[in-house]
């Protein structure tokens, strides 16, 4: 409101010298940052300039500073807003994914869980119970074996006892017979008379004879019931082992029959206490997966009104931010093109940009050919106040030797030389005796830097010194004054490239070691590059890669499959021109995150026109003063 108060006042009072902007400034601090302003310069503090009126122009240069100041302000605004919106949507889509992730997780659950539970349903007894059916009957039938076994045994138990009762009544008898024949043979014995003794054995031979007869009878009835106790006992002791054997096969199959009804009572608890745990488990999960969904539902909600607010402030549904520096990496600006001003000014801005965020240098590979390229950086580097960046350069490194000339160029005295000075350039121009040109010589600091040669007024070769004086380029042209052939010094003199062209390209790139054999001969530029770059050690791993979209370094290196796209940031230029072919770029390579573009306008258009999020910064370093103001200071 101060501001449009301020013009409205202008407006009103256009002539008057005694009121000025200040007046109707509510702050003092406003006033005197009005009052002092003129051109920049401090306001005057003697009791005579205090009464001097204030003119147009110094109100307008106080408003101006105002709304300079006031639209700096708005950008930081502007740019935090951007910034917290950006972290905020950030924050909204992780959740997002993350409560989406969980949410399949569920489901996931949910699905095993339901499976788990009809298959527990699903499952019964009646294969245990079948075993058990036929192990039971098993079971019963060897009990019925048993019984027959048994049956069998008291027979022969029965039979064995009558047999050994029957036996003992033959050893009876036996021992009757046996008794009876010492009683008869006693008596004999006992007669003294031969002759008695001899009628006596005469009336006793039948009752011998009898008793032998008895005797052979019960010890054959005796033998028969022996024969018969043996075979009865073998008989009882087979069906004892049959008796054993039977009880050990009940008493195992009862053993099975018991383990499968714990099974079958195992099983039965198991599936009742699994499937009240799996009921339990699907009625957590579905109240869980009911409240993930509010919460996604809330996130989404969250989310589309981020997305609106930020299409109604920015005029786009996506947010640009600047690009994040990491200062624990290592950063290498590439430039294979040094030709022209917008090139030297991207490169030092570039550099500039990168060293003022990280507070360390950076490292410049570069593959043009500046014969003053060290002092020029240093130049810009000593210029701005930054750090020295670390400087590997393509020709640098061919042209170094170990042991340099030390003898620096210089123009011989020569009576034949008419020798004239360029007022303008500081140049000397050197004629023969007939005012012919025969050469030009330039100065960089009063050390040659360019020598030119000439035939009939047209040049035809130009010698190039580095900032040492030594010969560093000879260049030859034809009669046309086209550049045919180029090549290039080691510092000892002794060359070391020879660049040929046709036309105004060039076909060959002839490369000498040092004892001047061709060792390499190039078609194109780029072949000599990635020949180079295989002696340079770059970690790639820790690095990131910055330059030019459009340079031949750049995409050589952007082309190396083993570096991963998120290692480069491009420089885009011309971006707010060509803004339509920079958004098919950036929407045809969505791994391009991190862009750089050279100015704040280049910035605003890929802001208002970009179709995702991604972060762009501008490298340029404008005035602190310049006036930036928006369309509108309206949200």
């Amino acid at each position: 409101m101060k501001l449009f108060n301020m013009l409205r006042k202008i407006d009103e009072k256009p002539d008057s010298k005694n009121e000025t902007v200040a007046d109707e400034l509510p702050d003092t601090q406003e006033k005197d940052q009005i009052t002092s302003t003129d051109n920049n310069t401090p306001a005057e503090t003697s009791d005579e300039s205090a009464n001097l009126p204030v003119s147009i122009k110094d109100q307008r240069l106080g408003i101006e500073d105002q709304m300079n100041e006031l639209s700096h302000q708005y950008t930081q605004l502007r740019n935090d807003l951007k910034t917290n919106l950006f972290s905020e949507k950030d924050d909204l889509e992780t959740k997002k994914e993350t409560l989406s992730n969980y949410l399949d997780t569920l489901n996931r659950d949910q699905t095993e869980t339901d499976e788990k539970l009809a298959d527990i349903k699903s499952q019964n007894d009646n294969a245990e119970k079948e075993k058990l059916a036929r192990v039971r009957a098993d079971q019963k039938e060897q009990e019925e074996f048993l019984a027959d076994y048994k049956e069998q045994k008291n027979t022969l138990t029965a039979k064995l006892e009558r047999s050994q009762q029957n036996l003992e009544e033959q050893q009876e008898d036996l021992a009757k017979n046996e008794q009876s024949e010492k009683d008869l043979s006693g008596s004999i014995k006992e007669e003294k008379d031969l002759q008695k003794m001899l009628v006596l054995m005469e009336d006793q031979k039948t009752s011998i004879n009898k008793l032998y007869d008895q005797r052979a009878d019960i010890q054959s009835n005796i033998d028969d019931i022996n024969a018969d106790i043996k075979k009865l006992n073998e008989e009882l002791a087979d069906v004892n082992a049959k008796i054993n054997q039977t009880n050990s096969a009940i008493n195992s199959l009862k053993g099975n029959a018991n383990q499968i009804e714990s099974k079958i009572k195992n099983d039965r608890n198991y599936r009742i206490e699994t499937t009240a745990s799996l009921e339990r488990h699907v009625q957590s999960l579905d109240e869980e997966h009911k409240k993930i969904e509010s919460e996604l539902s809330e996130v989404n909600n969250n989310k589309a009104y981020i997305e609106k607010y930020i299409k109604d402030v920015f005029h786009s549904a996506f947010l640009v931010r600047d690009v994040y520096l990491d200062k624990d990496k290592d950063y290498y600006v590439l430039a294979n093109s040094f030709d022209d001003n917008n090139q030297m000014s991207n490169l030092f801005d570039m550099v500039r940009f990168l060293e003022s965020k990280l507070q360390k240098p950076v490292t410049v590979i570069s593959t043009f050919y500046n014969e003053k390229l060290a002092e020029t950086i240093n130049s810009e580097i000593e210029t701005n106040h930054l750090e020295t960046p670390n400087v590997i350069n393509l020709f640098d490194q061919l042209q170094v030797s170990a042991n340099p000339t030390e003898q620096p160029v210089s123009i011989p005295e020569n009576d034949g030389w008419i020798t004239r000075t360029d007022v303008e350039t500081k140049d000397t121009l050197i004629y023969d005796q007939n005012n012919n040109l025969l050469m030009t010589v330039e100065y960089d600091n009063e050390k040659i830097n360019r020598i030119n040669y000439y035939k009939n007024d047209q040049i035809n070769k130009t010698n190039i010194y580095n900032v040492s004086g030594q010969l560093s380029s000879v260049q030859i042209f034809n009669k046309k004054q086209d550049l045919t052939e180029q090549s290039f010094y080691r510092t000892d003199g002794s060359i070391v490239l020879t660049v040929i062209f046709e036309g105004e390209k060039a076909n060959s790139y002839q490369l000498f070691d040092a004892n001047g054999l061709l060792e390499h001969d190039f078609n194109k530029k780029d072949e000599l590059i990635a020949w180079w770059l295989k002696s340079l050690t770059l970690d790639s791993s820790n690095g990131i890669f910055v330059g030019n979209n459009d340079d031949l370094l750049y995409k050589l290196i952007t082309n190396d499959n083993k570096i991963e796209n998120d290692k480069f940031i491009p420089l885009l230029t011309n971006a707010q021109k060509n803004i339509k072919e920079v958004i098919n770029l950036l929407t045809a390579n969505t791994n391009i995150m991190n862009i750089l573009v050279e100015h704040a306008e280049d910035l605003q258009a890929i802001e208002t026109s970009t179709t995702r999020d991604i972060s762009v910064s501008s490298i340029s370093h404008s005035s602190s003063n310049e006036l930036y103001l928006p369309d509108s200071l309206k949200i």
